[in-house]
């Protein structure tokens, strides 16, 4: 008999802390997310549609769109989020629940307003509990409620549609941005000669070589948003063994150096930064 009481998965929600206001252009989240807004502001530009979201309220920002990102402190010096995000496959079966419900033609970031017990079922996510797993499957249903939550109050993300070449090697490098990436492998991974994988991706505007750097730039910034790793860690978890040349990348993608990032609240080391538990990637996965 199976022990389904071994298959747990940690509370997916991660509490994003920003110390100085920077403007992230081509931010490509891989995955939607679910963001409230507790301290300051932030601005989100996609699509020629530009949004400010204050402290309290929520934002769905799409996957797959390419947006501008800028978080904002509030007087005392600090942004605060709390990012939940939100699995396509959870968000297509809650939609599949209401087909009444219309489903917007493009991509866009939506303000949302939820009713209480969606903004409840939210904040679970984020419990604070050296016991905050849910069983694999329980995590699921919990996840697609979230969804149905945001359907409800006219969050509704576009269909997926037929993914980009671009996209599906985001999505792919994403799942490990510390593997040893080859054009050569990536490209029999997804069923094609190297040279067919690189003519495809220029016709779309892209390269290999940069998704690869952007893909792993963005998930070290969730990490420094997130997660109190020293600034050597989060370099290797994004594939760089060099720390100094991580963070010239970084600043060059970023405008701001890795530790200007992070909020100077409460040093746990010298370059560390206050956070409600260590989680995944940011508002990348997003910003």
């Amino acid at each position: 008999m199976r022990d389904d009481s071994a298959l747990t998965n940690p509370l997916p929600g991660v509490v994003l802390r920003q110390a100085r206001r920077a403007r992230m252009h081509g931010i490509v989240p891989t995955m939607p997310s679910l963001i409230q807004v507790r301290r300051g502001s932030k601005e989100v530009i996609a699509t020629q549609l530009a949004l400010t979201i204050t402290e309290g309220q929520f934002v769905l920002l799409p996957d797959a769109l390419p947006m501008t990102i800028c978080n904002i402190p509030d007087a005392g010096g600090q942004y605060e989020a709390m990012v939940l995000p939100l699995p396509r496959a959870a968000a297509e079966r809650a939609l599949a629940r209401l087909p009444a419900v219309q489903r917007p033609t493009a991509r866009a970031p939506q303000p949302v307003v939820l009713p209480a017990e969606g903004e409840a079922l939210f904040a679970a996510f984020f419990a604070p509990s050296p016991f905050a797993a849910l069983p694999a499957d329980v995590l699921v249903l919990k996840l697609e409620e979230m969804a149905l939550w945001l359907a409800l109050s006219g969050g509704v993300l576009a269909a997926e549609g037929l993914p980009r070449l671009a996209d599906r090697l985001r999505g792919l490098i994403a799942a490990d941005p510390a593997a040893d990436w080859v054009a050569a492998n990536v490209a029999r991974l997804l069923g094609a000669s190297e040279a067919t994988l690189r003519r495809k991706l220029a016709a779309e505007g892209e390269s290999f070589g940069a998704i690869l750097r952007d893909v792993r730039l963005t998930h070290a910034l969730g990490l420094l948003q997130t997660t109190p790793f020293p600034i050597a860690r989060v370099a290797a978890e994004a594939g760089y063994a060099s720390p100094q040349q991580f963070a010239t990348r970084f600043r060059a993608r970023f405008g701001l150096s890795p530790h200007e990032i992070r909020t100077p609240e409460v040093a746990i080391d010298r370059i560390g930064a206050k956070i409600a538990r260590t989680g995944a990637a940011g508002e990348g996965g997003s910003a």
